[in-house]
């Protein structure tokens, strides 16, 4: 999505199971069907503003699985939902000093309540040395009223992501990467990090 930082290089997910979770219509904090457009407003800490729109170009499958494609006009994204999981594909990716294997990143789940964790195990290879980190997000709110650029948006759900390095057997926190912000029959609305964020500005739906 826009603002989703592509830094995962290979997930293997380990989620902590609930107990308790809310019911809701899967998969509505995606509705990215071709044509589709969403255009949003970047602003960084130096003032510096510009806008942006992703366009849902088509579907396509990879692996065997549907994804939509969002394009801003330089890069294709590929988004999935999966009974109220949602994911973001992450194409091979081959870099002087850095590689990249395609996979999956779950990014949200729209049934868990407030509150609930789950993680990523991130394995980069930097300059031929695998080195592990941690992708950690954390619902904070769920069901809220978001108004971002003068709209108010319902049943928001709050997701924070917060990066950590794993050293042998120790985990050390790398402080937060965002907070990201979802509204169902719309999807993505903002984005708040450390330095710049990002906000909805108008959208349509086909």
């Amino acid at each position: 999505m826009g603002a989703l930082s592509i830094i995962a290089i290979c997930a293997c997910r380990k989620e902590k199971s609930l107990e308790a979770l809310n019911t809701i219509t899967p998969c509505s904090y995606a509705p990215y069907t071709p044509g589709s457009s969403f255009t949003y407003q970047y602003a960084n800490n130096l003032g510096d503003a510009s806008q942006y729109t992703l366009r849902v170009r088509k579907d396509t499958s990879i692996e065997g699985r549907r994804y939509a494609i969002l394009n801003d006009g330089y890069n294709d994204q590929f988004i999935r939902c999966d009974n109220g999981r949602y994911f973001l594909y992450e194409p091979a990716l081959s870099l002087p000093d850095y590689e990249r294997t395609p996979g999956d990143r779950l990014f949200l789940h729209d049934s868990y309540p407030t509150g609930a964790t789950w993680s990523d195990t991130v394995l980069a290879t930097v300059a031929g040395v695998k080195q592990f980190g941690l992708l950690q997000y954390h619902v904070l709110e769920r069901d809220v009223s978001r108004r971002v650029m003068g709209v108010t948006y319902n049943d928001v759900i709050v997701v924070r992501q917060d990066a950590a390095i794993i050293v042998g057997e120790t985990t050390y926190p790398a402080g937060t990467i965002a907070t990201y912000y979802y509204a169902p029959g719309v999807g993505y609305i903002e984005t708040n990090s450390p330095t710049d964020t990002v906000r909805l500005v108008d959208y349509k739906i086909r």
